[in-house]
């Protein structure tokens, strides 16, 4: 599965809708601050300079783990697609402040549903978040592609990833 910003509004009817986790501006994953993502070592994605303090469900499914103090989340869509959700926070910010989880590990949720609340007034820098599509390889039978959103998103109303079909000519 590719990942790619041109074409995002041609793509008309997609298998599957990821809306914006947080609000913020896209950076693509080749310019990611995090070298784990930009170098696509946790899988294929993009990352948001968040300008808002709550985390949305990105769609339908199950909120499978929060880990590392609230900052890496797991979700698993219905049809089985799992992407993760990670605050980067440099080393003088933690332990971060602020935290309420509003819903527990094993819940099942809805798309633009509040998970999270954070507090990032205290940071010095911008606080980014790494989108990732986790275990894209599994998926590559059925979806083709993924492209997402090239500008600024808000939370929970816009699609940050547009999931197409694979089409099968044999």
């Amino acid at each position: 599965m590719r990942v790619l910003k041109q074409d995002f509004y041609s793509v008309k009817h997609a298998a599957l809708a990821i809306h914006a986790p947080f609000s913020g501006r896209v950076i693509s994953q080749s310019n990611a601050t995090n070298p784990l993502v930009r170098n696509q070592l946790l899988g294929l994605g993009v990352e948001l300079e968040i300008s808002n303090y709550q985390l949305f469900a990105p769609f339908s499914g199950t909120l499978l783990s929060v880990n590392q103090g609230g900052l890496e989340f797991v979700f698993k869509s219905k049809q089985g697609l799992k992407l993760l959700v990670l605050v980067n926070l440099d080393e003088q910010s933690l332990p971060m402040t602020g935290f309420k989880q509003h819903l527990k590990v094993g819940d099942l949720v809805s798309a633009g549903q509040l998970v999270a609340s954070f507090d990032f007034r205290k940071q010095h820098h911008s606080v980014f978040a790494s989108i990732l599509l986790l275990e894209p390889d599994r998926l590559s039978k059925v979806l083709d592609k993924c492209y997402y959103q090239a500008n600024r998103v808000t939370a929970a109303n816009d699609i940050l990833f547009k999931l197409t079909k694979r089409i099968n000519h044999d």
